[in-house]
């Protein structure tokens, strides 16, 4: 078996290894200016598809919300924010952890709570339950 795979590299030529490194870094290059969103300037939280407020992320405080299943409470820590307890039986909006790059959102089904990035321009979004 593992002459078969060093014979296969020798069939393997310059110009095949220039093309194969070629595109590995063009892959690597577009990802990092594609995926590049802006950092976020505003926090929005929405309880029922309502915004209920809207923070700026230059802060350091934790707020409590009233969700359906019970208290939420979101830490916003200079220019990022996570949900950090919920009383959702999976936590999956614990699991998010943080974000701050504009238009992310982290939605908590069970308590019906969102909360959303907003930054300098507004892009196409929507949020449904």
């Amino acid at each position: 078996m593992i002459k078969k795979l060093l014979q296969s590299y020798k069939v393997i030529k310059a110009g095949d290894w220039f093309i194969i490194i070629l595109f590995c870094v063009l892959i690597v290059i577009s990802t990092k200016f594609l995926w590049a969103l802006p950092q976020g300037e505003y926090l929005e939280i929405y309880k029922n598809n309502e915004i209920l407020a809207t923070y700026t992320l230059n802060q350091k405080i934790t707020k409590i919300i009233n969700g359906t299943k019970g208290e939420i409470k979101i830490v916003i820590d200079n220019g990022r924010v996570r949900f950090s307890s919920s009383p959702c039986p999976k936590k999956y909006c614990i699991h998010q952890g943080w974000i701050n790059k504009a238009n992310q959102t982290i939605i908590c089904i069970p308590n019906q709570i969102s909360i959303s990035i907003v930054g300098p321009k507004s892009g196409y979004d929507s949020i449904n339950y």
